[in-house]
């Protein structure tokens, strides 16, 4: 699945929707010039004058410049209010937090659903919400992978098998990864913009309602045409979300279609996703409860909001969607699953929708094995290694153990004078228990390999999460500390820092949405001849391999005139280069994704230092790790 075209979609989808939102404005704009004029001249009473004898110029500017300015700072409003992504929208509706220790079954098992497919997918573990409706939905919501949250209904978590639940997992995953998510918050945003109008017609009716006691004649009039005013933008406002529904329920049945094809490459299983929706058909329906529904209900995997009129349906009929995916379904709906038969089932050793399996490179399909097993691909992985990767998966989930376990991965061999150094910095600033959680997890962690200390960090985010904001801010001083110990900075320490910027820091500050500026590979060209420099080195021993696989990444992405670059210790040219190539479009993200998979597949070995980078590299532009 090309997941970097269907985001210029998404982007594309955006434009349009600007445009159907000027259209819309521009409606409301002239409607409620003509209300006003005829409000006038209704209070005029004079028959033989027309509409455009009550207004003038000046005045209809004056209408049109304050409707904007309604419409777009409610608008802007929301957006604003939304900006702290999809925690924000999860908590909205009334969702409850899961922790990742949690022990309860379904619980357990929804998580581990989540982090196998956040692995496969090659982003960071989203954490996920549990609405409180029986019903069988899920939903999406954030701006971009660091910020994103998945959300399941209750019913959805204990009513699915867990290949099914995978399925809808997996539909939601590929929201995130086709840029859906983006484009919903802003469709929630111009919808409240349009939608604001109406609150304030309904004010006004609920004003004059209380005002009516009022007797004298000609505070009536006045009265009255406040009344009509207000019965008038409250049709006009209302006529105006009508319309933004339309374009709401058009943009939202499309992408529909895509996410369950997309989760059907996922998981290599059909049956997940159709047997989801057939679970949904017998009866549990996958209406939402909340107030909320009415604003996010293009977010959710079913039509949260039941509706008779299709072309104001914000997903497909039941029916054509099994259909797609299960050309000769039967006509007949599945009955939900037991407890009994939940906690018989088997959970794969790899998932499905990991590996080869589901077309992923062998940077996803590493990472995949590793937490499966505790190994990575060679066969000599010492027992120790697989006995240590359950115990310290159980740390990465203790919201109070996991900084310790961060910091462990930092620290140096110990038999460098430098070990010790990094120890008594650990003891002072964090204490004498932290110190001793650190003493008691370095030998399991000496254990892991290097292509496994990665993987192991990105299932760490959901705990640290948990953590207050003060202790995220000394968690962060104290990486740098361990890092910058010897005097220097190498290749992990930058990689395992940055990855804890990246996921953490929307999560504890304010999430920023990446504005896409360069379209042009002209415009990007030097930064990308400096990742792909950058890379080749570290993956090579001799300056001519890194030059051949520098070669083999320009051709295999298409890239010309791009000048492999010397061999450098500071990784502040790197920092700069990411920065810029974060805001490029999609479709050249996705070429420089083509151009690193081939440098490392270059001289047939992948090494651990070179799955580190295409991974940070990838986490720090907001795209899926790697795709063929």
């Amino acid at each position: 699945m090309d997941f970097f075209s269907h985001q210029d979609q998404a982007r594309k989808r955006t434009t349009q929707l600007v445009l159907l939102f000027v259209a819309a404005v521009a409606s409301l704009i002239v409607a409620l010039n003509l209300l006003i004029a005829a409000l006038f001249m209704g209070a005029e009473g004079n028959p033989d004058a027309s509409l455009f004898d009550y207004v003038t110029l000046e005045q209809w500017l004056w209408i049109s410049a304050g409707v904007i300015a309604v419409i777009g700072g409610a608008s802007l409003v929301k957006w604003l209010l939304l900006r702290g992504g999809g925690r924000v929208v999860a908590e909205s509706l009334g969702g409850r937090l899961l922790l990742p220790n949690t022990q309860d079954f379904y619980e357990r098992r929804l998580l581990n659903i989540v982090e196998e497919m956040a692995l496969a997918a090659g982003m960071p573990v989203p954490p996920v919400y549990v609405l409180s409706d029986s019903s069988i939905n899920a939903f999406a919501a954030g701006y971009q992978p660091s910020d994103a949250v998945i959300g399941v209904t209750q019913g959805c978590m204990e009513q699915l098998s867990r290949d099914q639940l995978q399925g809808v997992v997996a539909h939601e995953f590929s929201h995130i990864l086709n840029g859906d998510m983006r484009l919903n918050i802003r469709l929630m945003a111009v919808l409240f913009g349009l939608l604001f109008i109406a609150l304030i017609g309904r004010f006004m009716l609920e004003a004059s309602a209380r005002g009516s006691r009022v007797r004298t004649s000609n505070k009536n009039n006045g009265a009255a045409v406040f009344m009509l005013l207000g019965l008038g933008l409250l049709i006009i406002g209302y006529g105006g979300v009508l319309f933004g529904n339309l374009i709401k329920a058009a943009v939202s049945r499309q992408r529909e279609f895509l996410a369950d094809a997309s989760a059907v490459q996922f998981t290599r299983n059909p049956a997940s996703i159709s047997g989801a929706l057939k679970v949904i058909g017998y009866g549990s329906g996958s209406e939402i409860s909340s107030p909320e529904r009415e604003e996010t209900a293009h977010l959710f995997f079913g039509q949260a909001i039941p509706f008779h009129i299709r072309l104001f349906a914000t997903h497909p009929p039941l029916e054509e969607r099994i259909r797609r995916v299960d050309p000769r379904w039967d006509g007949r709906y599945l009955p939900p699953q037991t407890r009994q038969a939940a906690e018989q089932e088997t959970p794969a050793a790899v998932p499905a929708g990991t590996a080869q399996s589901a077309g992923l490179s062998a940077l996803a399909a590493t990472a995949a094995i590793a937490d499966a097993i505790g190994t990575s691909q060679s066969a000599d992985t010492t027992p120790s290694s697989a006995d240590a990767w359950p115990m310290l998966l159980e740390t990465a989930h203790d919201s109070y153990q996991v900084r310790a376990l961060i910091c462990t991965l930092l620290l140096a061999d110990p038999r460098r004078p430098v070990h010790e150094q990094q120890l008594e910095l650990l003891r002072v600033q964090q204490g004498q228990d932290f110190y001793r959680q650190v003493l008691r997890l370095l030998p399991p962690t000496q254990t892991l390999r290097p292509e496994q200390r990665l993987p192991l960090v990105e299932r760490a985010m959901p705990a640290l999460k948990q953590l207050s904001a003060p202790q995220y801010q000394d968690f962060r001083q104290t990486l740098m500390q361990l890092a910058k110990a010897d005097g220097e900075i190498d290749i992990f320490e930058w990689c395992l820092y940055r990855l804890i910027l990246q996921y953490l820091n929307p999560h504890f500050g304010e999430v920023r949405p990446l504005a896409a500026r360069y379209s042009a590979v002209k415009d990007i060209r030097d930064e990308t001849a400096t990742v792909l420099s950058v890379l080749v080195h570290f993956g090579h021993d001799t300056g001519e391999a890194a030059a051949q696989a520098f070669d083999k990444a320009c051709t295999a992405a298409g890239f010309t005139g791009l000048q492999l670059q010397p061999r450098s210790n500071s990784l502040k040219p790197l920092n700069l280069a990411l920065s810029k190539l974060s805001e490029a479009y999609p479709h050249l993200k996705g070429r420089l994704i083509k151009a690193m998979q081939a440098a490392i597949h270059s001289d047939g070995e992948l090494r651990a230092v070179e799955l580190d980078l295409v991974r940070t590299i990838a986490a720090i532009m907001e795209v899926p790790v790697t795709l063929d």
